[in-house]
């Protein structure tokens, strides 16, 4: 009975409190926005932009005051941090591309996921990746270049255990020749409709043909040497 007499005095003491006025955006506030963002999260400048101006609307729904010259104050904000460093999108595509590329994402598919960032130029991210793919020279020879779609495709197919890294994947030399052709013809069908399925798979994730059916083609060890080079 007490306890439910005090839970009532409580409450009703808080109904009488007026409500606490939101805070009005200014210049402090968007600093605020700003390094709370990007002490959880990288950005670019666009994409941080995007972000602090749906924060703004929706703090002006809710009753905030928010200056006119609010887009000044945003790009003054922001252009600080670009200079003081903590906003850089020329780092942050080259993190993303490399990040995207191990998990197996195709390159078109990467520019794609930069420019929708903020990132005009996603080339230039993809080139620096490229550049690091690339084997050591040997014996005074020109460095060896390999296709930055060729490891992610390998990646891919890491993820999705197929190909080498199917399940179920055996050495063909292990696995013997059916005896019967009507098992031999239906076994090189389901074969090789597994191996189009896959391809239009590949294809719907970024993958060139050449590079795909390449890969699906791989050995384990190939595929293994490949994916070291993204370490």
């Amino acid at each position: 009975m007490n306890s439910r007499r005090r839970a009532t005095t409580k409450t009703e003491q808080g109904a009488g409190r007026p409500a606490r006025a939101p805070r009005a955006i200014d210049a402090g506030w968007v600093e605020w926005a700003v390094a709370e963002h990007l002490a959880r999260y990288s950005s670019t400048r666009s994409h941080l932009e995007t972000l602090l101006k749906a924060r703004v609307r929706r703090a002006a729904h809710k009753g905030a005051p928010v200056p006119e010259n609010i887009r000044e104050i945003l790009a003054t904000v922001l252009d600080r941090h670009v200079e003081l460093g903590t906003l850089n999108d020329a780092a942050w595509a080259e993190m993303k591309a490399r990040s995207l590329t191990r998990r197996g994402v195709a390159s078109a598919v990467v520019k794609q996921r930069l420019r929708q960032k903020g990132v005009p130029d996603a080339t230039t991210a993809m080139e620096t990746v490229a550049e690091e793919l690339r084997g050591p020279a040997v014996d005074g020879e020109e460095r060896e270049e390999v296709a930055t779609d060729l490891i992610a495709a390998c990646a891919w197919a890491r993820r999705k255990r197929v190909g080498a890294f199917a399940r179920d994947a055996a050495d063909p030399e292990d696995t013997p020749e059916p005896t019967d052709r009507g098992q031999a013809r239906a076994a090189r069908d389901a074969a090789r409709a597994a191996e189009q399925k896959l391809l239009a798979s590949m294809a719907r994730a970024g993958f060139p043909f050449a590079i795909a059916r390449r890969v699906l083609q791989m050995s384990l060890e190939e595929a293994d040497e490949l994916l070291l080079r993204m370490r």
